[in-house]
């Protein structure tokens, strides 16, 4: 029997003792037993009240004057000071920002989760926030999950308020090759050593001229033949000098920057060198350690810069080395790699967005527009 029929059971049970039980029957109210039943049982509309108690969460703006400190004044108007700690770090890093002076007016709008009983759960999230001067210039910040990085604020126009925890290592960003799977270039361009890949019918010429050279050694008499079609080749020496024809995969386990020789490099993050060697087919190599778990690599460099040596301590955007073409590669660019416990992953995606474009910025836009209106529209129902 299952809760909801055993507690309809109970319930009848219940009603059918006495006068007193039929008279609340009849009069459609429901006896203290039948409560306790159902609070032990549960009830037909179970799931419904347990719907009716699931938390909420509610978007909300604050405005108000400045008068101290922009944290203080958010706190007078209702912002709860841990939901305002992001924003104020994001304020401070901010390209353009100035310090909110007294007399700024602002505008927070920030999201709350809360229990069925209106008490709020855990830090709110503040969408976005406005700073505007006495002279009419305004400064936002909107909170906006790029397609590509983490969610972040950006300036309204898609300027990444603050700078990502992991840079890119050169100014001019021209990608060349992407991280994950793809063909060896070189694969493609020389086969051991033997210089350019010939075309398909200078291939099939050589290795006709090998198998009738081989027939020839060992009296043959079908050789022309053999290397004529798109057959096997007979000849051992023909099997050995084509061996390796055909695309080769493998894991891009970084992203490659078409530069000039001799561009400059600067490193990602601040940390510690750990490596600043030739390394196979790396070139001349460095690595960095930025923390316990986050270090990126460089690669193909032409030579590295002074006093860049395993134990030496950088910052971000200090110069390590100059691009160049070292060990394997198809010509000059730099290799940059970042790794997240030891393992590759992908530094377009792991180094935050600095610049909102194409579909982004479009959708950004559309945000940033849709917000000002429900500010608009909170300031004329509140206007008396």
């Amino acid at each position: 029997m299952t809760k909801k029929t055993l507690g309809a059971a109970l319930a009848a049970f219940f009603v059918g003792l006495g006068a007193g039980f039929s008279g609340w029957a009849q009069s459609g109210q429901t006896p203290e037993a039948i409560k306790a039943a159902e609070r032990l049982l549960g009830s037909d509309n179970e799931e419904e009240r347990t719907q009716e108690l699931l938390p909420f969460t509610r978007a909300l703006g604050a405005s108000g004057i400045v008068q101290g400190s922009l944290a203080d004044s958010a706190a007078k108007a209702g912002v709860p000071p841990a939901a305002m700690l992001e924003a104020l770090r994001a304020l401070d890093s901010a390209t353009g920002s100035r310090a909110p002076e007294d007399g700024d007016t602002f505008y927070v709008r920030w999201q709350q989760t809360y229990t069925i009983d209106g008490a709020p759960i855990g830090v709110g999230r503040v969408l976005w926030l406005e700073l505007r001067t006495p002279a009419g210039a305004s400064f936002a910040l909107h909170r906006f999950q790029p397609r590509e990085g983490g969610e972040q604020f950006f300036l309204a126009g898609g300027e990444a308020a603050m700078p990502p925890p992991v840079a890119l290592p050169i100014e001019d960003i021209v990608v060349s090759s992407r991280f994950g799977i793809r063909t060896d270039p070189l694969a493609s361009r020389v086969v051991r050593g033997m210089g350019p890949l010939p075309s398909v019918g200078e291939r099939r010429r050589q290795a006709a001229s090998i198998a009738r050279a081989a027939a020839a050694r060992t009296g043959a008499k079908a050789g022309a033949r053999a290397g004529a079609g798109a057959g096997p080749i007979a000849s051992p020496s023909a099997q050995q000098a084509f061996a390796g024809f055909g695309p080769r995969l493998f894991m891009h386990e970084g992203v490659d920057f078409a530069v000039p020789q001799g561009t400059p490099i600067y490193a990602a993050a601040d940390g510690t060198v750990t490596d600043a060697k030739p390394n196979g087919g790396y070139g001349n190599y460095i690595r960095i350690e930025h923390s316990e778990t986050v270090a990126t690599a460089y690669g193909h460099l032409s030579r590295f810069a002074p006093g860049i040596k395993p134990g030496a301590k950088v910052i971000r955007g200090e110069l390590v080395a100059f691009s160049g073409n070292t060990g394997r590669s198809t010509g000059p660019h730099l290799h940059f790699e970042v790794l997240n416990g030891g393992k590759p992953v992908d530094p377009l995606a792991h180094a935050a967005v600095a610049q909102l474009a194409g579909i982004d910025l479009e959708q950004f836009a559309r945000q940033v527009t849709t917000r000002e209106r429900e500010r608009d529209s909170e300031a004329a129902v509140a206007t008396p």
